[in-house]
């Protein structure tokens, strides 16, 4: 296979929002040894993205033009000499957390809290681009029943909700609350729940959002917008209280209703900080009703893969808002930054299989 030169890419120009990304064209990059070059089909816009534009990326030290897409899915374009997993043609996706695969926390499968961990679109180029290179540890096959655009739509966010789930040790004895339960993460782990025997209840911020809410799967909803006091509606549901509330955006709001219909023991699990990150606990409340706060970032490999083959069985199905061309990427920013859309933006990459 002949490769181009140069590739189109929608590149981060300078800090600021997403008038900073300029359609461009930068050179192809190629893989180190270790490495996968991917044709890139579809990646989506996250809120990820726009820490990194807006400069609060962690430990990202950029240098521009710097091409963002944390998820992007495609099909194998060339290979390293040492890569020995993956060939040229095969459909793939990538997962976003690149471990370092050496550490005490790798070697025990805790690659998410690998100390040496960096991302994909942040710390190094992502997949707004046309190509993208990425190491082989953290690219992986998908099934001809996924789409590209679905693959993308699971990579980051169905992981990251099954590692929050592991980490509090779900069962299916639980009653869940999921905050933000119609967006990506939201909606991954009310389907994840579901799987696992929970019972679930949905919160969300609309009536259109409680309803997607309901269609992933959720028991029951509340639409914290209507109704912010909305502790005794769970409690008229729930008498005996919520076991486990899973939050991915730190809505103080939200923080404040959910927490009066913990029982004891509860666990709460957090990760993102988006509509916060200040909540307010009382201590006194904190050490009496004895819960537990966990958080949780990135996810593991075996999550990923456990999360693609349910994807793969037609178990689970990621939420998509819509699937837009590369060219509308600023836009999509825009609808993600103002909470338009419900699910993944997906951008489509290239024609043809996606």
């Amino acid at each position: 296979m002949t490769l181009p030169k140069t590739m189109r890419a929608m590149a981060l120009a300078e800090l600021g929002g997403p008038h900073c990304i300029m359609d461009t064209n930068l050179p192809v990059p190629e893989p180190a040894e270790d490495e996968v070059l991917i044709r890139v089909r579809t990646v989506a816009v996250n809120h990820q993205d726009l820490f990194t534009m807006s400069g609060r990326a962690h430990m990202a030290n950029l240098s521009f033009p710097h091409v963002m897409g944390i998820d992007p899915s495609g099909v194998v374009a060339g290979c390293g000499s040492r890569v020995t997993s993956l060939a040229v043609g095969r459909r793939v996706v990538v997962k976003p957390p690149i471990a370092c695969d050496a550490c005490e926390f790798c070697a025990r499968g805790e690659d998410d809290s690998c100390p040496s961990l960096h991302n994909v679109g942040v710390h190094r180029w992502g997949g707004h681009a046309e190509y993208v290179t990425v190491p082989e540890r953290s690219v992986y096959p998908i099934s001809s029943g996924l789409t590209h655009a679905k693959a993308t739509a699971l990579a980051h966010s169905f992981p990251v909700a099954e590692q929050m789930f592991t980490r509090v040790g779900l069962t299916g004895d639980d009653v869940v609350v999921v905050a933000g339960a119609s967006g990506a993460i939201g909606s991954a782990a009310v389907q994840l729940a579901k799987l696992a025997g929970a019972f679930v209840i949905g919160a969300a911020g609309s009536p259109d959002r409680a309803a997607r809410a309901a269609a992933a799967g959720a028991d029951a909803t509340v639409d914290y917008t209507a109704e912010p006091d909305f502790a005794g509606t769970v409690r008229s549901i729930v008498p005996e209280g919520v076991t486990l509330f899973l939050d991915p955006a730190s809505n103080p709001d939200v923080w404040k209703e959910v927490l009066k219909t913990l029982r004891n023991r509860a666990r709460v699990v957090v990760c993102g900080s988006h509509a916060g990150p200040m909540v307010q606990i009382n201590n006194n409340w904190l050490f009496r009703s004895r819960v537990a706060i966990y958080g949780s970032a990135g996810s593991t490999r075996r999550g990923m893969r456990r999360c693609l083959d349910l994807a793969g069985a037609g178990r689970i199905d990621p939420a998509i808002d819509s699937v837009r061309p590369l060219g509308d990427i600023r836009e999509a920013y825009a609808d993600l930054g103002s909470r338009r859309n419900v699910g993944k933006i997906v951008l489509r990459v290239a024609d043809g299989d996606w």
